[in-house]
């Protein structure tokens, strides 16, 4: 079964990623998803810690591309598309593809749009859509909810406080 721990906006925070990571160990996330903006020049010697970890990043609108090749990480693209199921997890930071309606690919209401950007927690699945999920930010939220992350397995979405792992929205697939 996979588990997929998805995150956006850490914008540097090396404290927020140790969260993060612990985070990881904790749900045994098989594979993290970046959605943008997070920050690697910020972190100092902690990117090193993404590096050897199984990860998929997007490109945010803080990230520039010359920052991840002179890191030694691959240049990300403004999104990526990976598969869970019969799902199609489509990944972008949201300033460029700022909705579903909007990605270079046809999605359908089984698919997944993952955005960040907005820096507030959100998983909905309006009639005739993908199931739309931001995880939040993960180090500078911008509304009353904690600093957040979501984890995706073949059975439910559910977006999580990265203090506590405390559930804050959730969703069967």
């Amino acid at each position: 079964m996979h588990r997929f721990l998805v995150f956006s906006d850490l914008h540097g925070d090396a404290a927020a990623l140790e969260l993060l990571l612990d985070r990881m160990v904790a749900e045994e996330a098989d594979h993290l998803i970046c959605a943008g903006d997070v920050g690697l020049n910020h972190l100092g010697n902690k990117h090193d810690q993404l590096r050897h970890l199984p990860i998929t990043f997007v490109r945010g609108n803080c990230d520039s591309p010359w920052i991840f090749a002179e890191m030694g990480f691959s240049v990300p693209k403004r999104y990526t598309t990976l598969e869970l199921n019969q799902h199609t997890l489509f990944v972008t930071h949201g300033d460029v593809i700022p909705s579903w309606k909007y990605a270079p690919i046809a999605l359908t209401a089984h698919d997944i749009f993952i955005s960040g950007h907005t820096h507030v927690a959100a998983l909905k699945h309006p009639k005739g859509s993908p199931i739309l999920l931001n995880p939040g930010s993960v180090s500078s939220p911008r509304d009353r909810q904690p600093p957040s992350y979501a984890i995706i397995t073949n059975a439910k979405i559910s977006i999580k406080s990265v203090a506590s792992g405390r559930v804050l929205h959730t969703l069967q697939l």
